[in-house]
């Protein structure tokens, strides 16, 4: 456990290498990222979130807790639509005291066939909510492997627009790929959220490695390193 921290410390002083020497790599524009306050870090999510079909050990914030070697609190809800996440937003993400929030949220509003323009408002609304709380928001931009690219555009827009850090097009190889997907076609199965976690992290790593932390979670890592 000792080693695998140390593993992780070392790959974020090799990412805030690399953000300091490559220009493509500048976070000055995410919103928050110095702020250093909150608790918590949050996915706010839907059924992917939540694990639908799978282990809650084995769900992509489970994971992904695991590899970055932070606590996560997963507030995914089978069946969310952004207006969901919205109605939400309050009792599951703010009240919570967020430093960052993971926002996974989209699919159903496709599946649902929700009108794009009121996708991106709830979005928007969502992010910039988080945003007031001084937290910083990552936005995971979700494709189903057949959403045209109306839907990419559409994340890319939010996240330019509010200053959120996008992920873009998480989904790609694992919806559309028999051996990471359930026979829903909808849902990853436990490679999927391997795969997605491994990919969300890989991404984090930079953003993570130039955030001021916020005090409870360099109290915890802290911890984490003397065990």
């Amino acid at each position: 456990m000792k080693k695998r921290r140390w593993v992780w410390f070392f790959s974020l002083l090799f990412a805030s290498l690399l953000v300091v020497t490559s220009c493509g790599n500048n976070f000055d524009d995410v919103k928050n990222l110095k702020a250093g306050v909150g608790k918590q870090v949050i996915v706010l999510g839907d059924s992917i979130a939540s694990g639908y079909g799978v282990d809650k050990t084995e769900a992509f914030p489970s994971v992904l807790s695991r590899q970055i070697g932070l606590p996560i609190l997963n507030r995914g809800v089978s069946g969310d639509t952004t207006a969901m996440g919205l109605s939400r937003l309050q009792k599951d993400a703010i009240a919570a005291e967020p430093w960052l929030v993971i926002v996974e949220l989209g699919g159903n509003d496709f599946l649902r066939k929700i009108p794009k323009t009121e996708t991106e408002q709830n979005l928007r609304q969502i992010v910039t909510s988080i945003q007031q709380q001084k937290a910083i928001v990552v936005l995971l931009g979700i494709n189903l492997g057949y959403i045209e690219d109306e839907y990419d555009e559409l994340y890319q827009r939010v996240a330019k627009d509010t200053q959120a850090y996008l992920i873009p097009q998480v989904l790609t190889g694992i919806v559309d790929n028999p051996k990471n997907r359930q026979e829903d076609i909808i849902h990853p199965n436990a490679a999927g959220h391997q795969l997605l976690a491994t990919r969300v992290a890989k991404n984090l790593q930079p953003l993570l490695a130039q955030a001021t932390w916020s005090p409870a979670l360099l109290q915890y890592r802290r911890s984490a390193n003397q065990t």
